[in-house]
């Protein structure tokens, strides 16, 4: 923290501001790929699809206050809501006190991106390039101006080499399996990624991303997450009767484990930086 200020209101600010941007993060998540206007209508109800009051809005205090359901018709509000704006906030906070403010608020940008990626190939296996395209931009920018440790160099190797590695690897499993194993939205997440943090940051996260998706996919077969899987517009991104249920052959969405990598290579990059490339 640089700013001539005190240290107790630059972290509130930081906090409001972080679960601020989950909220935003979430209605992102939620209207992107339903092609809606992300600036109007105002906040709605997913469920009665009513105006919700200004009070209604406020980040984590509104969710805790009506314990979790609409105001106007009490249907439940999904738990991804709160956990966003909480996460983020806490995640603000954490780069207030870790970093200076301009490398901070990159990184914040840029968990802020993964995680509203995070929330949509959940949901609809699919990557927006409108995220990642000018991610891969606003990374290399990043990396130049506001992030001293990587830099410009590493930002552009990193934009190369992650959309590089990847697009390898899906063409390399469609050769041999028959059928796309990665799809491109994946090859754009990981060259933003490569933008913000550069090359370390692409190998940490396509490791770790590897790691944690590997078990977390396991379990999306096991509880029958690849049976169907949804697609934009409510089309079915596969014929029910053509649907293969096996874990060899599921349909698991990568983006969240790689946002989940880069997410903490993110905020935690000098000390990972340190114990993983100096072995």
């Amino acid at each position: 923290m640089t700013l001539d200020m005190p240290l107790g209101i630059g972290a509130a600010i930081a906090f409001i501001f972080g679960a601020s941007v989950g909220s935003f993060v979430c209605m992102v998540g939620y209207r992107l790929p339903r092609d809606l206007s992300i600036v109007t209508p105002r906040s709605y109800c997913e469920s009665c699809e009513r105006a919700l009051p200004w009070w209604a809005n406020i980040p984590i205090l509104a969710y805790l206050g009506l314990k979790g359901r609409c105001v106007m018709c009490g249907a439940p509000i999904p738990f991804r809501h709160f956990l966003a704006e909480f996460g983020l906030a806490l995640i603000a906070l954490y780069l207030f006190f870790a970093f200076p403010i301009p490398d901070a608020f990159a990184r914040f940008v840029l968990c802020a991106s993964l995680w509203t990626v995070a929330i949509i190939d959940y949901d609809w296996r699919l990557i927006p390039n409108i995220i990642t395209w000018p991610g891969m931009l606003v990374g290399f920018a990043a990396a130049s101006l506001m992030i001293p440790e990587v830099g410009w160099k590493s930002s552009l190797i990193g934009i190369i080499v992650g959309g590089g590695v990847l697009w390898g690897t899906g063409y390399f499993y469609q050769l041999v399996r028959g059928r796309e194993g990665v799809g491109l939205g994946d090859v754009w997440l990981l060259g933003m990624v490569g933008g913000f943090l550069g090359w370390p940051g692409v190998f940490f996260t396509m490791f770790f991303g590897s790691v944690i998706g590997a078990a977390g996919g396991i379990a999306f077969a096991l509880m029958g997450g690849g049976a169907t899987a949804p697609a934009p517009l409510g089309e079915p991104a596969t014929d029910p009767e053509e649907a293969d249920v096996s874990i060899l052959k599921t349909e698991v969405p990568f983006g969240p484990y790689l946002a989940l990598a880069a997410g903490v290579f993110a905020l935690f990059q000098p000390q990972l930086a340190h114990w993983y490339f100096s072995r």
